[in-house]
């Protein structure tokens, strides 16, 4: 990551409380310059942190790949003192590729009412918001607030922590390993071909500048040095270098030239391989040989499926002469219904519309079946296009008489269709 990501993301997790036991909290935030309460003198101040430790766990980062964060803990001294904390101070300093010092403050949300928790075992936090750098040193310092007066002893206390390289299986993930080259497989073959030497390998999207540096022997102080500059989007590429015809114990090392670690990044290495020799066609690697062996066997795959097809072809058919028919497949008859809006016809249009639908497989639109599209288009809209599109348009009108406490449902049903139309 970057300076400035990792600052970001500190920031994002940091703003947030971590949580103690017991349910007493801390806030914590970065902090810049001195503690405002070394500005005084104070009459009781704080013990030392009783411990401190760190170490580094796995999370979920913006690139979903796992990355690691800094994870410090701390305890407090069990004694009186403890009523006048307020606050623990962490400052952590990286060296490595580049060197960064920042510092954050944790406030505790509450006064220390006891020197121990509930269970009769020491107050407990964490902090969990530095995010880790490849192959860097972490110095990581804690300390209680108000601090001790000035010509006081300061107690504190000190850890150091060490970060893994780009080969570690989480830290390879991480964008400073990955602009480095961390995921790049060259999958490097070398083959002689009597007093040459085929180089190939797989280029990376990072860069296109490589150099091949190439040892005829172990103890040869002398190599064979060739600049290579590839195309962009060329996945893969062949050099061939003249050596002697007696060299046999032949290494070649990749050396690639990316933005993120210029003319220091990591070298690839590649060893003499076992050539197939063809007369017609040239020298053939073991990586084309394996090509030619899945043309031969795809071949073979559709020739075995060709003579199943016949086969079975011949004994399907029962006649000299087969007729083939072209069947066209109709597309459902659209309806739209279009019905009245009283309660005590819902149930009989319903009825209806399922039975064109389940059994004259017709393409049935109802406005009780395409309630949320009518919400989005209107009723007027959705009506409107609904006419356009429809092959049939059946009309239904209804009298309900309502006597009395019961209700009688007397439907008239008259049919006022567009065109001659058969229901089925």
């Amino acid at each position: 990551m970057t300076l400035a990501a990792c600052v970001l993301l500190s920031l994002v997790l940091s703003s947030c409380g971590t949580w103690g036991q017991d349910g007493l909290s801390i806030m914590c935030g970065f902090e810049t310059g001195p503690a405002h309460e070394l500005r005084k003198r104070h009459n009781l101040t704080p013990a030392d942190l009783h411990n401190l430790s760190a170490q580094l766990i796995e999370t979920e980062v913006e690139t979903h790949f796992m990355s690691y964060l800094i994870n410090i803990s701390w305890s407090l001294s069990m004694d009186a003192s403890i009523k006048e904390l307020t606050a623990t101070k962490i400052c952590v300093m990286s060296k490595g590729t580049r060197e960064h010092f920042e510092c954050i403050r944790c406030n505790y949300t509450e006064k220390f009412q006891s020197q121990t928790t509930f269970g009769n075992r020491r107050w407990e936090f964490h902090y969990v918001g530095f995010p880790v750098e490849p192959e860097t040193f972490y110095f990581i310092s804690a300390y209680n607030l108000p601090p001790a007066n000035i010509y006081e002893d300061s107690p504190s206390k000190s850890i150091k922590l060490t970060s893994p390289g780009c080969k570690d299986k989480v830290m390879k993930y991480s964008k400073s390993c990955t602009e480095v080259g961390s995921l790049w497989n060259p999958n490097i073959t070398v083959c002689k071909i009597e007093a040459k030497v085929e180089v190939n390998f797989t280029t990376s999207n990072l860069g296109t500048k490589y150099t091949m540096l190439l040892r005829e022997c172990e103890k040869c102080d002398v190599s064979v040095e060739r600049d290579l500059v590839t195309k962009i989007n060329e996945t893969r590429t062949s050099v061939r270098i003249p050596v002697s015809d007696q060299s046999n114990n032949i290494s070649v090392q990749i050396i690639p030239y990316f933005a993120g670690c210029g003319y220091d990044c990591p070298r690839h290495k590649g060893t003499l391989i076992k050539c197939v020799q063809n007369q017609s066609n040239g020298p053939i690697t073991i990586d084309s040989t394996g090509r030619y062996v899945c043309f031969i066997l795809a071949a073979l795959f559709i020739i075995v499926c060709v003579i199943a097809a016949v086969a079975c072809f011949r004994r399907s058919c029962d006649t000299k002469q087969i007729f083939f028919h072209r069947t066209e497949l109709q597309q459902p008859v659209k309806v739209l219904v279009i019905y009245p809006k009283e309660v005590c016809f819902h149930h009989t249009v319903l009825a209806f519309a399922e039975f064109l639908h389940k059994h004259c497989q017709s393409d049935v639109i109802i406005d009780m079946w395409q309630k949320r599209r009518i919400a989005e288009q209107g009723p007027v809209q959705w009506l409107a296009i609904q006419k356009e599109t429809a092959d049939k348009i059946p009309v239904f009108q209804s009298l309900c008489i309502v006597t009395g406490s019961a209700n009688a449902d007397s439907t008239e049903i008259s049919m006022a269709v567009l065109g001659e139309w058969n229901p089925c």
